[in-house]
């Protein structure tokens, strides 16, 4: 008898071989026990993952001598000839080469005919997707209401390129994929049964190249045992399917993570001797700094299909690393690596983006950064305007209305500032500065004193300080409130004093205004009274 490969040797044979499907087998077990069984199926999913041999089983639990059964007894003639693809009532199509109208009616033909050993008739059509639109509008009578005991199985890895008529008719389950753990447990227990050892490194390689597919993992399985015979290592699945060395990727991200471009660049040139291709190693780095992301943020939980020993490995690699730092690291080289594979110089563009990665680390140490108020203190008592940095920073409740829009606000930051003061011969971009003394009341009919006052000069700024007092006691004078701003940069500092008052009556306080303008600037010194008193003048002086 010729070889046969571990794909299908090591098939299951029943509902209770199939692993990771328990949700379809499941089903199909209770709906075979029910008597509920529906004459249209649609198994969608990826490659590898048990849809075709589902099928199979469901054929043999419906035509086996003692069925339906859900457990068929894998010992009569039927379980075996459908087992071995010779029953004459199971037929499976393939439906990339038969994917024509012309095959449909002739199979549509064929279903009206009783089953040849007064079973089931069972079509099993793989790649239903491949079939032509006129195809499945051909089939949508048939499988609507298909002659008694015939069942169709439709198998597809695309399931969106099925017309939705067909998917209404039909009993639809969606395989998943088998996950490493699970994948690894029945790999070694069957390579057991071989007397083939494997260990941990080699078995979660196998099936991190399997990508969650089982016939994929049993392919390899094959080529292993034909390269290095019954004792499987990791280093052997490596040089059979040219994976990056975990160590190697380990020494590319710790060089690159703690800035240590040269070395980065020795190791490249060092990966590229060994054989390793540039489409291979970005694969490889980007899916490693992944892993250390996951690591870094505490999500472990993703870290799936790694042995101890490269889970160890990661976890020293990022140790004492933020996950932002690795997060930049890998959107940046993940962005490169279209540039990468299309580039006319990929290795070029290769060493410039981990070259540029391994700058992150100086470019966002944010934890050596001084604070934002250190900063603003450093650089204002070296520009003149603090006289010395204050050792408490007090935020006052005003400072919190600014910040949210208030009206009344004043933030006191803990800096002195130094007395603004007016000086002639100031350049032109110096702050207007206005100083005025007043003191207002509500009086109507009074009129304000000015009195010109030369001897500001042409670039000085304008300066108004103003006296007021407020009052709205009758006959009693308000209290005087004084405050004082100093800005630089074009915005007006105002020290203010002022008082008004509302009595009736009551004459008002005297104002002196003078006014100073030379070219156009003025500078302007006002004292002014004004009376609110019906009748009464007020004084000026």
């Amino acid at each position: 008898m010729s070889y046969l490969v571990f794909a299908r040797k090591w098939r299951p044979q029943t509902f209770r071989d199939v692993i990771a499907q328990e949700h379809v087998t499941k089903t199909l077990r209770n709906a075979i026990e029910s008597e509920r069984i529906g004459h249209a199926y649609l198994f969608t999913g990826p490659r590898g993952v048990g849809k075709t041999t589902t099928a199979r089983i469901l054929a043999k639990a419906l035509n086996c001598d003692n069925g339906p059964t859900p457990d068929p007894c894998m010992e009569c003639e039927a379980c075996a000839r459908i087992a071995a693809g010779g029953h004459l009532d199971v037929l499976e199509i393939d439906g990339a080469s038969n994917r024509g109208i012309d095959e449909i009616r002739d199979l549509r033909e064929k279903a009206r005919y009783a089953a040849a050993e007064g079973g089931y008739k069972i079509y099993i059509i793989d790649e239903v997707h491949m079939l032509t639109r006129e195809a499945f509008n051909a089939l949508l009578k048939i499988l609507e209401e298909p002659p008694d005991r015939v069942i169709f199985i439709f198998a597809t890895t695309e399931p969106r390129k099925v017309p939705a008529t067909i998917l209404s008719r039909c009993q639809r389950f969606d395989f998943r994929r088998i996950p490493s753990s699970v994948m690894g447990r029945y790999i070694s227990d069957e390579a057991g049964k071989e007397g083939i050892t494997i260990n941990a490194d080699a078995l979660s390689l196998v099936c991190r190249a399997s990508g969650g597919s089982m016939r994929d993992a049993l392919s390899i399985m094959d080529q292993l045992v034909s390269f290095s015979g019954k004792d499987i290592a990791g280093e052997s699945v490596s040089r059979l399917l040219g994976l990056v060395e975990a160590d190697l990727l380990a020494d590319i991200s710790a060089s690159v993570l703690h800035s240590q471009g040269a070395r980065v660049l020795d190791l490249i040139e060092d990966a590229l001797v060994r054989g390793y291709s540039i489409e291979e190693l970005i694969d490889a780095l980007v899916g490693f700094l992944r892993n250390l992301l996951l690591a870094a943020s505490g999500a472990e939980k993703g870290i799936t299909d790694l042995s101890d020993s490269e889970t160890v490995l990661i976890q020293q690699t990022v140790a004492g690393v933020s996950d932002v730092h690795v997060l930049n690291v890998l959107r940046l080289i993940s962005g490169a690596s279209d540039q990468i594979r299309t580039g006319a110089s990929p290795r070029i563009s290769l060493e410039a983006a981990l070259m540029t990665a391994s700058k992150l680390g100086i470019a966002f140490g944010f934890e050596d950064l001084p604070s934002v108020v250190e900063r603003v203190a450093t650089a204002a008592v070296k520009s003149g305007e603090i006289t010395e940095p204050a050792v408490v920073l007090e935020v006052t409740e005003s400072a919190v209305s600014r910040s949210t829009g208030g009206a009344s606000t004043e933030a006191h930051t803990g800096i002195v500032p130094k007395a603004a003061k007016p000086t002639p011969g100031a350049s032109r971009a110096s702050a207007r500065s206005v100083s005025t003394e007043s003191s207002l009341t509500n009086n109507k009919g009074v009129p304000k004193a000015a009195k010109p006052t030369p001897g500001a000069s042409r670039a000085s700024a304008r300066s108004v300080s103003t006296e007021s007092s407020l009052a709205n006691n009758e006959g009693v004078p308000g209290d005087s409130t004084e405050s004082k701003e100093a800005e630089t940069e074009g915005v007006p500092d105002v020290s203010t004093e002022s008082s008004l008052t509302n009595n009736e009556g009551v004459p008002g306080d005297s104002t002196e205004s003078k006014e100073a303008e030379t070219e156009g600037v003025p500078d302007v010194s006002t004292e002014s009274s004004l009376t609110n008193n019906k009748g009464v003048p007020g004084d000026s002086t």
